[in-house]
């Protein structure tokens, strides 16, 4: 068995996983989590079994068949990081769930559970764009790390593929074949996909999420494209929904208190009120609120109300399981440069700063996609078979999530002197905290100094010497 080149504090971290693998299946694992960390090309499975120094140890097949048949199960290690991310969150805070999707573009017509989706990145507002690959909906935890305790980090634990109904991607180059044994297998496991919504999967998520967490209040932030019936309604006791709200929103004032011996049917809403854009055009007084977003202290005008989102949230308990209105926050630029925008939370006894400062929060999830596919390759495997599709791209995220605890950790543990352990850049002046690729050069340097060498000295290189030609040399030319 090879030697894993990572640091044993790392090795430490990956043993809390050992429930969830078998012995062998375990050994690959930590075999790929190393080379998925070295790796610095496209991380295919072979490339990744390559840079972890696995060739010749086992044939490579049994690493592929590692994400296709073995027996585990990837919500079984998405429980095992959210018990770790739990460590570092104090008792009595309640815990934030943010759920959003991404793409992962691809190219191949044998690619399994591929479809054809809206492209955000390359869409315009007058020109839509559709890219061919996989739609991911991930929810995660955020966790206040030390090294960035003030706009936090949002730590992936459950993933779900969203399949769309129109597969595509099925014209070749000229020339190339247009059948196959693995493309007539990529269709029909299209055809038998899962017809679910990414709302339902995130909301299957969400559920089991929340009995991870027992008796937590959980706050599940997600943006105005998540903020529907399916997530409002129906979900766990202990989760509350914050997020964004469209300024042409129907809402309504609560239904009037029935009289004594009043006859028909009791009312489910009360009268019509303006919707949020006009609220926010009419209104003449607005409250200064300083808050935190995004790591930076600012002011901006509020104003709160809470009203009856009939259409998302109906107030029948029967159906929607909740008997009280939204509590609505308008938000409005002092300095003009936004327009005006609406937020909600299903919990009523929260403030408006609280609101504002957790749907902020959200934008960290964004930086997970953007850090998994930059630096470790969340868009490369090409996967062919339908179990390996679902398991893959995945352990991109479950690395970023390792590789953020074991940081957290390192640097919980350095002395006041070292308190900055990421590589040394002089030229960043006034950088005070790391990004991820410091934390993940950071884990490969920990990991060559303890197997290869040690890391280059901080001692600035000597000019070059004059030449020692000798002067005989000279003279007889």
């Amino acid at each position: 068995m090879p030697e894993f080149i990572l640091p044993s504090s790392f090795i430490c971290v990956l043993s809390a996983f050992r429930g969830c693998f078998g012995t062998p299946s375990y050994a690959n694992f930590q075999l790929l989590v190393a080379g998925w960390v070295h790796c610095l090309g496209r991380r295919t499975v072979t490339a990744v079994v390559l840079a972890a120094g696995g060739v010749g140890w086992k044939h490579i097949s049994v690493f592929h068949r590692f994400f296709s048949r073995a027996q585990w199960s990837l919500d079984a290690v998405g429980k095992v990081l959210f018990g770790l991310a739990l460590a570092w969150l104090p008792s009595g805070q309640p815990l934030y769930l943010l759920g959003d999707d991404t793409l992962a573009r691809k190219a191949g017509k044998c690619i399994s559970l591929a479809s054809i989706h809206h492209d955000p990145l390359l869409s315009t507002a007058r020109k839509p764009f559709f890219s061919f690959g996989h739609v991911w909906v991930v929810l995660a935890i955020w966790v206040p790390l030390p090294m960035g305790v003030r706009r936090g980090f949002a730590l992936p634990v459950l993933f779900r593929l969203y399949v769309g109904a129109k597969r595509g991607g099925e014209t070749g180059a000229h020339g190339q074949r247009g059948t196959g044994a693995r493309q007539a297998a990529a269709v029909e496991a299209h055809s038998q996909r899962t017809p679910k919504t990414k709302l339902e999967l995130l909301r299957e998520m969400t559920v089991l999420a929340a009995g991870w967490a027992e008796n937590r209040t959980c706050y599940l932030v997600v943006d105005s494209a998540y903020a529907a019936r399916m997530t409002l309604e129906n979900r766990p006791g202990n989760v509350e929904v914050i997020s964004r709200l469209r300024m042409d929103a129907a809402l309504w004032t609560p239904p009037p208190t029935r009289e004594p011996g009043q006859r028909g049917r009791p009312r489910k809403r009360g009268d019509r009120l303006p919707n949020p854009k006009a609220m926010a055009a009419t209104r003449q007084h607005w409250h200064q609120l300083p808050v935190q977003l995004y790591g930076r202290c600012v002011t901006t005008e509020v104003f709160r109300c809470t009203a009856l989102w009939y259409v998302a949230l109906s107030l029948d308990p029967v159906v929607s399981g909740r008997d009280q209105p939204l509590r609505i926050i308008l938000v409005r630029d002092p300095s003009g440069l936004r327009r005006d925008e609406a937020f909600f939370c299903t919990d009523n006894t929260v403030s408006a700063a609280f609101i504002l400062e957790a749907y902020a929060r959200r934008w960290t999830l964004e930086v997970t996609f953007h850090d998994s596919k930059q630096f470790l390759g969340f868009e490369d495997p090409q996967n062919q078979t339908r179990t390996a599709v679902g398991r893959t791209a995945p352990m991109a995220g479950i690395v970023y999530a390792l590789v953020l605890l074991w940081y957290a950790e390192q640097l919980q543990k350095q002395p006041a002197p070292q308190a900055n352990p990421w590589p040394n850049r002089p030229w960043y002046r006034r950088k005070a905290t790391p990004s991820f690729l410091d934390m993940l050069t950071a884990l490969r340097l920990e990991g060559w100094r303890t197997f290869f060498l040690d890391p280059p000295s901080h001692i600035r290189w000597m000019q070059n010497s004059p030449a020692s030609w000798p002067d005989a040399v000279f003279a007889t030319a």
